[in-house]
């Protein structure tokens, strides 16, 4: 399967944002618009850092970490 976990960085810790995540897209207003195999919609403030093709993790970032 292709599916992701997505987690956020905060404070050198790993949190769990979403799993089974299928489609994940960054948005112009510097959101991410993601969902997940069920239909399960999330939006969150942040940034991509890092994408772990093997891992099938997303790792995000706080806006405000990135400035």
């Amino acid at each position: 399967m292709c599916e992701s976990r997505v987690v956020i960085l905060e404070d050198g810790t790993e949190k769990p944002i979403m799993d089974n995540v299928i489609y994940i897209e960054p948005q112009s207003n510097g959101k991410i618009f993601m969902y997940d195999l069920l239909g399960e919609q999330k939006l969150i403030e942040a940034v991509i850092k890092e994408v772990k093709l093997l891992d099938h993790k997303i790792i995000l970032t706080s806006r405000k970490d990135n400035k």
